[in-house]
């Protein structure tokens, strides 16, 4: 203690002098003042201003619904009546995104397997892994399948493919153009590009909201590291898996960019490498093993599941014209008979347009901004999309001349060779738009008359690239026997025979099968599976007697003699395929297929409810006793 000073302890009790303490004055309590109703009326008052400045949708949510706004725009003819009408009328590609969004909310509830079905191609199966399912969105929009059927799921998905791609890459662009309306700008040119838009019909690939996401967290963590690695780690991991169960053809497209990012972000900060690369390794290893949780029964179903396939899904060239960057086709509202005549001639169509008014303001930043590691990386990203998206050999005015290009060594590389290159121009519409908003963003810093210029340079970018019109949209033909009770008079997951026969040319039969719940089972189908006599792909079911026969009297062929070898063959795929029933719904030479059949069954069909209908088909046979086979 006395080492301690002594305003530290106080003086000893002998030097302390008696001090006499007055006895403290003890308060009684105010009574609390009751509230008058008026301060209560401002006190909630004041309570209600702050919920609602909480409450006020900021610029984010505002161009969430304008771009949602738009994507509506683009499909009215479908949203005239969303239950009932759809492109193409439910026929073609559509069909099959239909179909699949039917499937996932019916295999869960019925414990089918998710990524097999056998009520396609049966008894042999589909491979969902091989084939554009669309697991994830099918998963969480099964409520609304459920309330209002596949076509209205598969309407609303085209809008949110629009609107949520720009919304997602314009909050992914405000991270290097700050200001609102450039980046608003930027996500406009993506994610209402031509490259989107041929893709309307393939929601595997215009569901593209998670690849700007997907690259700016590369950016992460690579370039910025500002965040957590295991933060940023997981996110990419999280979105690199459901991305897989969206599209896997738009996530290898991502990884190739990304990848090409990561080389030139070590080639041009090769000083910076050391003290980077453990955040770096952090992220990646966080993101590498939660993508692996989430893709690693996916891949093994697709990879060591039934009905997998090996080898290269389109032997066609789908590759962008050099030309096609510069040229507008029939879908841009400013073109020329010329050009769009030429363009639909283009193995790769119209995707790679971006106008001559936004090339030329790329080349105008890359002089300008050069300096700018935003820009220079930017541009590099742009350039090697566009180039791969030219595909192995280069095409101009749509002749091949022979000279090859980067895309040719992809194509030996396992799986690649499946992706179709024209669809990396998407990649190219994304950078594009980051670096117009970059260009936006500087030029309205500036102040003064330069922010008229940046707006007007805007418009003129925009006006180019402006659609010639709304996506037309058909009623989907299907009959009240599908849609209504009266299939419940099948017994159910029998298997009908559904004519017309169900493969790439017609596939209506499996939007009915949709609209019906999925109640029976059904041969044939529009997909991808193994050939006969090995694992490599073909589109649709193995040709049978049966299939070839349905197929050719549904193009206009006359129905073939039902001799007996023929009679015996077509017994033989009915056996196969355990049909219980036959359906023949609307079709072209309807009347044929109903005659042929009548003649095969040896009676004639009910009339049911717009479809005719054969209950327990047995094929008679040619011989002399007439014999009848079962089916």
């Amino acid at each position: 203690m006395s080492k301690l000073p002594a305003s530290s302890v106080g003086p000893a009790p002998s030097e302390a002098a008696p001090v006499e303490t007055a006895p403290a004055e003890v308060e009684a309590p105010a009574e609390e003042r009751a509230e008058t109703g008026a301060e209560r009326l401002e006190r909630l008052g004041r309570l209600a201003r702050r919920v609602l400045r909480r409450l006020r949708p900021g610029p984010r949510a505002l161009f969430l619904v304008l771009f949602v706004g738009l994507g509506v725009w683009m499909f009215a003819p479908a949203w005239s009546s969303p239950t009932t009408t759809t492109l193409e009328g439910g026929e073609g590609d559509p069909a099959i995104f239909i179909w699949f969004l039917r499937w996932v909310p019916y295999a869960l509830q019925h414990g089918h397997q998710l990524l097999v079905t056998h009520h396609l191609n049966y008894p042999d199966g589909v491979n969902l892994m091989w084939n554009t399912s669309l697991p994830l969105p099918g998963l969480l929009l099964a409520p609304v399948t459920d309330l209002w059927g596949a076509v209205l799921t598969f309407n609303l998905l085209l809008v949110l493919s629009y609107g949520l791609s720009a919304w997602c890459a314009y909050l992914a662009i405000r991270r290097f153009a700050p200001g609102h309306l450039a980046a608003a700008v930027g996500g406009l040119v993506y994610g209402f590009s031509p490259a989107i838009r041929v893709q309307s019909h393939h929601l595997h690939m215009s569901l593209a909201f998670l690849v700007p996401l997907l690259l700016l967290a590369v950016h992460e963590i690579l370039v910025r590291q500002r965040r957590s690695p295991w933060l940023v780690g997981a996110g990419l991991g999280l979105m690199a898996g459901a991305q897989l169960l969206i599209g896997e053809e738009l996530l290898a497209m991502t990884a190739l960019l990304a990848f090409a990012m990561l080389l030139l972000v070590v080639l041009t900060n090769l000083r910076r490498v050391r003290e980077r690369w453990l955040y770096a390794v952090k992220a990646l290893a966080v993101a590498l093993a939660l993508v692996s949780a989430i893709i690693v029964w996916p891949l093994a179903v697709q990879f060591d599941g039934p009905q997998r396939i090996h080898g290269d899904i389109q032997k066609t060239n789908y590759s962008n014209d050099l030309q096609s960057f510069i040229l507008p086709g029939w879908p841009q509202a400013l073109t020329w008979d010329g050009a769009g005549q030429l363009v639909d001639e283009f193995a790769g169509g119209n995707s790679a347009y971006l106008g001559l008014p936004l090339l030329l303001v790329l080349a105008v930043l890359g002089v300008r901004w050069r300096r700018s590691g935003v820009v220079r990386i930017g541009l590099a990203l742009m350039v090697v999309a566009a180039v791969l998206s030219l595909g192995p050999t280069l095409l101009v005015g749509g002749r091949d001349t022979g000279i090859r290009l980067p895309w040719a060594f992809f194509e030996h590389l396992p799986l690649l060779p499946s992706l179709i290159p024209a669809r990396l121009a998407q990649l190219t519409a994304l950078f594009a738009g980051l670096l117009l908003a970059v260009f936006l963003q500087a030029v309205w810093d500036e102040g003064g008359w330069r922010r008229w210029a940046s707006v007007a340079v805007a418009v003129l970018v925009l006006v180019p690239l402006w659609p010639s019109g709304t996506i037309p949209a058909e009623k989907v033909p299907t009959p009240a026997f599908f849609s209504g009770p009266a299939v419940r008079s099948l017994p159910r997951d029998s298997v009908v025979l559904v004519l017309p026969w169900a493969y790439r040319r017609t596939a209506l039969a499996m939007t009915w099968q949709a609209e019906a719940g999925l109640w029976y089972r059904m041969p044939g189908g529009y997909f991808i599976g193994p050939q006969r006599a090995s694992d490599l792909p073909r589109f649709d079911a193995i040709p049978t007697s049966g299939s070839i026969t349905f197929a050719r009297i549904g193009t206009g062929a006359p129905p073939p003699r039902l001799t007996g070898p023929r009679r015996r063959a077509l017994a033989r795929d009915l056996i196969r395929w355990r049909v219980g029933s036959v359906v023949v719904g609307p079709m072209e030479h309807r009347a044929a297929m109903v005659g042929f059949l009548t003649d095969l069954f040896g009676r004639r069909p009910q009339l049911v409810e717009g479809v005719y209908l054969w209950r327990d088909p047995m094929v008679v046979l040619s011989d002399p006793g007439r014999r009848s086979v079962p089916t």
